[in-house]
């Protein structure tokens, strides 16, 4: 399992009435059990004792590595073509979004050395060298490593894109993610020393909640006596000792039975209860859940 810290620092250029984001969590930074459905992050700007909400643009963006500043082809590429090169590669990975000539593709390797990036699909046109290469998700306000959140993009964030506080649901937090608000002062009167400059800060949410397990049950048992009866099965789940969706619709089961030797699936089944037929089985079988959110 990754672990990482994250620490964020802020230089002052001048004395005075200086402007600094502060970001804190009003109910709590942790999810556990369901126990709360959604949590908030805040964030202000302090200028100087004061929090100004005047002439301000917020920005917030949850932590992907995959997200990279704008750059530009640096070869022609053809239509057709699954590579481009590109003048930099920083922060682009396997797996992440490029935009070339306003169409969006997903990346399949990178080449550092090369510069060369593979895409999964060909350009559905020619660009030239010196077009605009980006990625979706790029905010110059949040910068690379961060991929902002939108009404198109919410990552498990379901209010307050552009706010001073958004809402998080526990499924945008798989064991630990980390968020980042940017705020840009815009009041550009005289005297302002501060004027377009942006400030940012952190903060990080954790999901403790206790494992589930799951037990597959069968009120006539799992052995198909000759040829006389299915056999029906359901799966229990738990989690803390007590029993999780007990009407079948929080999750997702999705059932296959295997052949003997494990190799090949015979059928597969959906919902919390399902019945396996006797003509299925030839000799022996192997049933498998996969319990989703």
């Amino acid at each position: 399992m990754p672990f990482r810290s994250e620490i964020q620092f802020t230089q002052h250029l001048n004395a005075g009435a200086m402007i600094a984001a502060v970001a804190y969590a009003p109910d709590g930074v942790v999810f556990k059990n369901d126990e709360v459905p959604t949590l908030k992050a805040h964030c202000d700007l302090w200028r100087g004792a004061t929090i100004d909400t005047t002439n301000v643009t917020y920005a917030w963006g949850i932590k992907d590595s995959s997200v990279f500043a704008n750059t530009t082809l640096a070869a022609a590429a053809t239509a057709g073509a699954t590579t481009v090169t590109v003048a930099s590669t920083n922060n682009m990975e396997a797996g992440g979004k490029i935009t070339i000539n306003s169409v969006q593709y997903t990346i399949s390797a990178v080449n550092t050395s090369t510069k060369v990036i593979t895409l999964t699909s060909a350009l559905t046109a020619a660009a030239n060298s010196g077009a605009s290469v980006s990625c979706p998700y790029y905010n110059s306000m949040l910068g690379a490593g961060w991929s902002c959140l939108t009404s198109t993009n919410p990552r498990g964030v379901t209010a307050g894109w552009t706010t001073n506080e958004i809402t998080i649901t526990a499924d945008a937090v798989l064991n630990f993610e980390t968020f980042k608000c940017a705020i840009k002062d815009t009041d550009t009167s005289a005297g302002n020393a501060s004027a377009n400059k942006v400030v940012c800060d952190i903060i990080s949410f954790t999901d403790m909640s206790d494992p589930i397990t799951v037990d597959l049950v069968s009120q006539k048992g799992f052995t198909i006596k000759n040829n006389g009866n299915d056999v029906d099965a359901k799966a229990v789940l738990y989690r803390n000792g007590e029993v999780l969706d007990d009407d079948g619709t929080a999750y997702t089961y999705t059932w296959k039975l295997w052949n003997s030797a494990g190799t090949s699936v015979i059928k597969t089944y959906t919902g919390k209860s399902i019945t396996v037929s006797k003509a299925d089985v030839t000799g022996k079988g192997v049933l498998m859940c996969e319990v989703s959110k």
